[in-house]
């Protein structure tokens, strides 16, 4: 059978998962930047792994804002929503404040009012998807007993405009009333794979540059991969750390592991 020299089967890496391979390019590229005046072919092979890099964060990204409530969006969709209900509350109350006697309509709104936030304004503090329910439940309400024009008669259609707005933009945020765009678990899977095959072919760059009479070729190796050298992972037993001088001989496949626990 034909010996295979491809990266893939040179160098073999610890187990990762798509975080902690983001972690040690990250780590790789701010050592590699602090060495000026890199080597063309190591430089060039340096750029092509900071372009996965970032093509792995982006996709990882993409996870964290599917599976997570507390993304900046939905962060910014609550606050909308939060004043809304407020300033709809404060609008009510002030209303309510009027002498009845004088004002008619004081009793209009302060009906809607207690209706609406008799218990006051703790739902605006429930966990995102929960709050969302409670809101959804009081414009139903709202809607159901007439109150939209009662709202609107009292002259705060401004008030209710911007209550549906933002309850509807907070509904897509959370991917409740809009699907929300998922990370595509083989996106990630392709990204993680295209970032370790330059990682691959760094570390064999890196490797080939060490020449025997040349003492600062192997110090820049070493600098350079230092960070995956350290890196802490579970791999099996008995794998022992192949200096990256020796990678560059053409070792066998099995014997290529560049990492260490």
């Amino acid at each position: 059978m034909s010996r295979s020299f491809s990266p893939t089967q040179l160098v073999v890496l610890p187990r990762m998962t798509a975080v902690s391979t983001a972690r040690l390019l990250a780590e790789l590229l701010e050592t590699a930047s602090r060495e000026p005046g890199l080597p063309i072919a190591i430089a060039a092979d340096r750029n092509t792994l900071a372009v996965t890099h970032e093509t792995l964060q982006v996709e990882l990204g993409k996870r964290v804002f599917a599976e997570g409530e507390a993304s900046p969006v939905v962060a910014v969709a609550d606050r909308v929503e939060d004043n809304a209900f407020g300033a709809l509350s404060d609008w009510l109350l002030s209303f309510k404040r009027l002498p009845v006697e004088r004002y008619p309509a004081a009793a209009d709104a302060a009906r809607v009012h207690d209706a609406l936030f008799g218990q006051g304004l703790g739902f605006l503090r429930l966990r995102a998807a929960d709050e969302w329910q409670e809101a959804e439940t009081r414009i139903r309400i709202l809607m159901e007993k007439g109150f939209d024009v009662v709202i609107a008669n009292l002259g705060g259609k401004p008030f209710l405009d911007e209550l549906i707005f933002a309850h509807t933009a907070y509904g897509e945020a959370l991917g409740i009333t809009k699907p929300r765009p998922a990370s595509d678990p083989h996106s990630l899977g392709k990204a993680q794979g295209e970032a370790l095959d330059a990682l691959r072919s760094y570390v064999l760059r890196v490797a080939a540059h060490v020449r025997e009479n040349d003492p600062a070729t192997a110090a820049l190796a070493e600098r350079l991969l230092a960070p995956l050298a350290a890196w802490k992972s579970r791999r099996p037993k008995n794998r022992r750390s192949v200096p990256a001088k020796e990678a560059a001989r053409g070792k066998a496949p099995e014997e290529a592991v560049v990492a260490g626990e």
